[in-house]
């Protein structure tokens, strides 16, 4: 006998710790019979090797099957050697029995098993591996009888990878099996980054881990062939990046352990049905003519051949993705109109049987334009309904732009996919465009009375969708609010969009009751409408006003609610449930859940970044500056938060700008760099001034107010950062905003402390307390560093209820442990006024920087000094590092301040 078939395989020593799928087997082996069934690849022997060593192992019979264990004789005898390891006075004759007997002693066997099994008060579990070897009907009828007969003490485990020879169902009804499949033995997020950096030791950020993770959807063969192949890769991001079907290991493994053992004609039908996202019995016939799609289909279920049932009736389902994948590779050397035709036929079906939105990418693949064109018309709207743009962008790109300028639907599906890209220019062009066809084609009799009040109504909504994009606030919240009360009933859609938009408006601009009255209002006409997208944005909307309101815990219920109806209704991954959950990082991290920010912001962050409106990709760009800041990496922060800046001037988002500029001050006085701040500030036009002012602030201005008066208590001048400050707050108390309220009043003491104004600080850190324990908010405080732990220190020795046991000093305690570890004693603020020391220019970096203040490119540079190019940028590069810049414009504003102007031809001594 091999004696290794009879146990477990051996773990290495460091594996992937399963206590959710190990729970899952332990619910499941306390009844009569478990089924652990999977494709190749997802663990299977793994999982119950680690699952028998931490059970009993001394209880676990294994016998691994094999193809020649399909002899009945050969089959016994290992399993009766399986149980005696286990209880050596089990059937103890079973193999001289079996060997002396002209015919196989079934009967006996079974029967000695389970009457010696019946006496027993522990139980025994037989765990049979790859048990979808076994077609021998014989033994098919000895497990049967042993399944239905088996006692109490005996618990069987079969592992397989496909269908059973077995007679189960009236056992499934009995509830006496219980089964765990493919879905559940794929890993987790967290099962992924254990797997990757704790067994393969790969040095991978979240980012990575969450891409690959993605790309083999949690099975543990991909990712060990893609650790396997990582551990050899100079580029791990270009790898992760091409990773697919295709790689070689894996598809070495795919060719010669799953296809090559199929039948041609199998091998056929998958490579046909390999083109579709997912597949019915009816769309397999339809690419597959020629062969009986009903039995292929069986035998690729059969077979388990990386089939994922999509329902529970069995009815539609898809391949695996990096199987799929690997076969279209395969089908690729196919000539081009064989694989047009095919696409062809695919289309046509979908679109017969109503599957208009899966018909179009066939259309397009099979070259026939004016068939998507007519497809997208009819599916365009109801997908953006659902938040599905990015897919009809994808369409319309594909699209010669002469064939959609010539369809009014398709040119709105333009202006809708620009205006939620923040493309507010290009969307009013073309919005243009659309009304000009529009009218043209009405005065022509094109267009029924109901098709152009439609279109209508889509115009006005994508107007001040369009102005609202462009930063008018104002304006754009007047025509929503016009527009609203005459608006076709039968238009939900766009009145909820309408809504949404005035809400949006309403809250950029502080305005917080207005923004909830719009937001429930477009809730309900998105109700009305069924839009799954619509109403996902309207509980967004609502969850930023909680926020800005310091209602965290509002918001929080608002933002999970909108993510778990995008999730159900959309599917797990789609771009509205990441624009809500980018908005979740917010909460996390205020909470000081930075592992959870972490975690939420890298699953969402591609997708906010590819076609995130302006408002959420600024939104995950401060995130990731903040996160990068309180992990230590400043740097990093400061170039996330330029992004930001840049970003927000481009799209002509004011508030957004502010915000990120005030962040990168903040960070650059944290490191002491007063001066840089400085400059920061002055490269947007704000000069931080000592004089005062009672003009209002407007809310779009007020974090760029906020920074300059970080920049006045740096430089010594705290009175008149607090009057800047008062104006700031004195605008948020009377619309509400208590979050930025209770941000604004944290400084507000930090300034009255540096100035020795002792009731003021006392005041408004109490104030600041006052605000944040009810939101639990944390992180915007322990942001502010040593001033800020100066500050309460400084309070809590005054205050005597801070000093007693109370709600409210045990979180000032909170604040205070958190802003020791966050900070202690290593981050302070320079000296008052200090500015980094200056470093000398040499005689040539003179001239460079005398000419780059005169603004000259790199290229008349070069041509007037006689430098090469790549000469000339590491004079700028040296000119920045001294003078403690990042740009050419924060240069030449510092050469200024430091008195060298564009004339001078002497070296500058610092």
């Amino acid at each position: 006998m091999i004696t290794t078939k009879l146990q477990p395989p051996h773990l290495r020593d460091v594996l992937v710790n399963r206590p959710r799928l190990l729970r899952m087997l332990d619910a499941a082996t306390a009844g009569k019979l478990a089924i652990v069934s999977s494709p190749a690849g997802f663990g299977k022997s793994t999982l119950l090797a680690q699952w028998a060593a931490g059970h009993n192992a001394s209880r676990v019979a294994w016998l691994s099957i094999d193809p020649p264990d399909n002899d009945l004789a050969r089959f016994l005898k290992y399993l009766a050697a399986a149980l005696q390891r286990v209880d050596p006075t089990l059937i103890e004759n079973a193999e001289a029995l079996i060997d002396s007997s002209p015919v196989t002693p079934v009967d006996s066997i079974l029967t000695g098993i389970i009457n010696h099994l019946s006496r027993a008060s522990t139980p025994i579990f037989l765990v049979l591996d790859d048990a979808h070897l076994i077609v021998s009907t014989e033994i098919a009828s000895f497990l049967n009888a042993l399944v239905a007969c088996a006692p109490p003490a005996l618990r069987i485990v079969l592992a397989t990878r496909g269908d059973l020879p077995l007679e189960l169902s009236n056992m499934k009804m009995k509830g006496h099996v219980l089964s765990l499949g493919d879905a559940d033995l794929r890993f987790s997020l967290e099962e992924t980054e254990d797997y990757l950096t704790g067994v393969c030791g790969l040095d991978l950020n979240i980012s990575a881990v969450v891409a690959l993770h993605h790309k083999t959807e949690g099975w543990p063969a991909g990712l060990q062939l893609a650790s396997l192949a990582l551990a050899h890769e100079g580029s791990k991001e270009a790898f992760i990046a091409d990773f697919s079907g295709s790689q070689r290991d894996v598809a070495t493994f795919l060719a010669h352990d799953v296809l090559a053992r199929q039948s041609t004609e199998i091998q056929e039908f998958l490579l046909r049905t390999s083109i579709l996202d997912r597949f019915c019995l009816g769309l397999a016939e339809a690419v597959c003519p020629e062969i009986d799609g009903r039995a292929a289909l069986a035998g690729v279920e059969r077979s388990n051949l990386f089939l994922i049932a999509l329902d529970s009736f069995g009815h539609w389902f898809r391949y695996h993705h990096l199987f799929g994948e690997f076969l279209r590779d395969k089908l690729a050397v196919w000539p081009p109109e064989r694989r047009a035709a095919l696409h062809r036929c695919a289309a046509d079906w979908l679109a017969e049987n109503g599957h208009v939105s899966d018909a179009v990418g066939h259309a397009l693949a099979s070259g026939d334009n004016d068939l998507a064109a007519g497809l997208v018309e009819k599916c365009a709207m109801p997908l953006i309904m659902q938040g599905h743009i990015p897919r009809v962008t994808e369409w319309l790109n594909q699209l010669p732009g002469s064939l959609v300028e010539t369809r009014p639907r398709l040119l709105l599906a333009r202006v809708w996919a620009q205006f939620h890209m923040s493309r507010p220019r290009q969307a009013a062009r073309m919005l243009k465009q659309a009304k000009d066809l529009i009218r043209r084609l009405a005065d022509e009799g094109a267009l029924d009375r109901s098709t152009i009040r439609s279109l209508k109504a889509e115009l006005r909504t994508l107007t001040a969708g369009v102005i609202s994009a462009s930063d008018r606030s104002r304006a754009a919240s007047r025509l929503a609010a016009g527009w609203l009360q005459d608006y076709p009933e039968e238009e939900a859609f766009s009145r909820g969009t309408l809504a949404n938009i005035g809400a949006f408006c309403h809250y950029s601009l502080g305005e917080l009751d207005a923004a909830r009255l719009f937001s429930l209002k477009a809730r309900d006409y998105h109700g009305a409408s069924n839009s799954v997208f619509g109403i996902v944005y309207s509980d967004l909307l609502l969850g930023l006003v909680e926020i800005a309101a310091g209602n965290l815990a509002a918001a929080d219920e608002f933002l999970d609610r909108a993510c778990r109806l995008a999730r159900e209704r959309l599917g797990s991954g789609s771009y509205a449930e990441a624009m809500t959950a980018i908005f979740q990082v917010e909460l996390a991290y205020e909470w000081n859940d930075l592992l959870r920010a972490e975690r939420l912001l890298c699953q969402h962050r591609q997708i906010i970044e590819e076609c995130g409106l302006v408002v959420h990709e600024m939104a995950c760009k401060l995130h990731l500056a903040r996160l990068a800041a309180a992990h230590g990496r400043q740097d990093e922060a400061i170039v996330f938060l330029e992004r930001a800046e840049r970003l927000g001037i481009e799209k002509r988002y004011r508030r957004l700008t502010a915000s990120a500029l005030n962040e990168r001050v903040r960070l650059l006085l944290l490191r002491g760099d007063v001066r840089a701040a400085r400059l920061a500030l002055r490269s947007r036009g704000i000069e931080p001034s000592g004089e005062r002012s009672s003009l209002p602030i407007h809310p779009l201005e007020e974090y760029a107010h906020i920074g300059a008066a970080r920049v006045l208590i740096a430089e010594g001048k705290p009175v008149n950062a607090i009057a800047i400050l008062d104006r700031v707050a004195e605008r948020m108390r009377q619309d509400g905003r208590l979050r930025g309220l209770m941000q604004v009043r944290a400084l507000v003491a930090i300034a009255a402390h540096s100035a020795g104004e002792t009731l003021l600080a006392l005041a408004a850190t109490v104030d600041t307390v006052t605000l944040a324990l009810p939101q639990n908010a944390m992180r915007s405080l322990i942001d502010e560093g040593y001033p800020m732990r100066q500050v309460l220190e400084f309070a809590r020795g005054r205050i005597p209820a801070w000093r007693r046991s109370s709600e409210t000093a045990n979180f000032v305690d909170r604040l205070l442990r958190e802003l020791s570890r966050a900070s202690g004693d290593r981050i302070r603020p320079a000296a008052v006024g200090q500015a980094p020391a200056k470093r000398a220019l040499s005689s040539k970096e003179t001239e460079v920087a005398a000419l780059l203040m005169r603004a000259y490119s790199n290229r008349q540079l070069a041509q007037s000094l006689s430098m090469a190019p790549d000469t000339v940028k590491w004079h700028l590069k040296n000119i920045f590092g001294k003078l403690g810049v990042s740009n050419r414009t924060e240069a030449a504003l510092k050469l200024r301040e430091i008195g060298l102007d564009g004339s001078v031809e002497r070296p500058f001594a610092g």
